[in-house]
């Protein structure tokens, strides 16, 4: 027999750190909200109104011929995205992946090695750029945003770029303090970067921006600079469970990265409700108009509560209250409600929520006033 010793694996060190998600069930599987009459996920930042029904029907007309393969190539999804898009922009400036998460996974597949660098500006959507970096051996680097606002800091993004830096994580509207990137930030960005480095744009929030000084990230593309901008299908299209997003770079870039999908890259509903989605452009605009009216509503809320919060440029709020986040967090539970807390971002008594149904944001806020009551009193 063999020793022990001689047939134990010997695991990829960067990866052991990561371990499976089954404790963050979801809202029918926790035990504790099974009594519960309504349950509220204002966690996730999803489209309340839901999809196209354009895509419904796609979906529905694609069920029967399940049995066999998509097409081998995403060509026609990518088309309709160009559609959108506009701009002159063309296929094979378009690569896709299964949700958001898998473009940057895509993308840091690309670019990083064992001992590259990654720069990322916290508190920001850290935990999934260090899951697609740090297998791949990669070292993060932090240049936070600024203290309070969270403004962006190019200048202190730049003085961390150092020859091994490969990546640039720039979350644009910022996942979770909801703020922008302004226009100047991004071009001092853009200017002093070395032709080493390659700033991501991730994008999944852009739809619902109103800002004038939001950038237009596109006309970098156009004009063959080193970026990637990734959109998603979750937020504005209301298409989450499906898991389908894209990135957008200079053909050479996109071509690049897509040699890392594999064949039948996309499965066949994908790629039919992502037609549907981008050929219902007026499903998107109601959908946008609907959230950024309630996330109007629930700043104005929170201003007669006299809670401090961070005004948002997506469909979810960041906001603080006397309470720790945990503590506040556990109470909305009892209640129902499902929201983020920001602990591991440093804010221990930051939350996150998403803009709902006006029926699900007014009962949230009442929550939430009847428990902050209960503690100052």
């Amino acid at each position: 027999m063999r020793p022990e010793s001689a047939s134990r694996l010997r695991l990829n060190p960067h990866i052991v750190p990561f371990t499976r998600s089954d404790e963050r069930g979801s809202p029918e599987d926790v035990g504790d909200l099974r009594d519960l009459d309504q349950v509220y996920e204002l966690a996730n930042n999803e489209n309340p109104l839901g999809p196209s029904p354009r895509v419904v029907e796609a979906i529905k007309a694609e069920a029967a011929s399940l049995s066999y393969y998509p097409k081998y190539s995403d060509i026609d999804l990518r088309r309709a995205i160009c559609a959108v898009l506009g701009r002159g922009l063309s296929p094979a400036q378009i690569f896709t992946g299964c949700s958001g998460f898998e473009s940057l996974e895509l993308i840091a597949r690309a670019f990083l090695r064992p001992g590259d660098e990654m720069i990322l500006t916290p508190p920001t959507f850290s935990g999934a750029y260090r899951k697609v970096a740090e297998p791949l051996g990669a070292r993060i680097v932090e240049a936070p945003l600024a203290p309070e606002t969270f403004h962006y800091r190019p200048a202190a993004v730049l003085n961390a770029i150092t020859d091994k830096t490969k990546l640039i994580m720039l979350c644009n509207p910022n996942n979770p303090t909801g703020t922008v990137v302004p226009a100047e930030a991004m071009d001092e960005l853009m200017n002093g970067l070395p032709d080493h480095a390659l700033v991501v744009a991730d994008e999944v929030y852009h739809h619902f921006v109103e800002s004038p000084h939001y950038p237009d990230s596109l006309r970098y593309v156009l004009a063959d600079k080193n970026i990637v901008i990734v959109h998603s299908f979750s937020k504005a299209y209301g298409l989450a469970g499906l898991r389908l997003g894209y990135g957008i770079a200079k053909q050479e870039i996109a071509n690049y990265i897509s040699g890392l999908q594999r064949g039948f890259h996309q499965n066949k509903l994908a790629l039919a409700a992502g037609i549907a989605a981008c050929e219902d452009q007026a499903h998107v605009r109601r959908s946008v108009d609907y959230l950024r009216g309630e996330v109007a509503w629930l700043h104005d809320q929170l201003d007669r509560l006299d809670i401090k919060y961070w005004k948002s440029s997506t469909n979810f709020i960041m906001f603080e209250t006397q309470l720790l986040a945990e503590e506040l967090n556990q109470k909305l539970r009892g209640r129902g409600f499902l929201l983020r807390t920001q602990t591991r971002n440093g804010l221990p008594r930051a939350l996150r929520v998403s803009a709902g149904t006006r029926a699900a944001n007014q009962a949230f806020v009442s929550a939430l006033e009847d428990i902050l009551a209960g503690a100052s009193g």
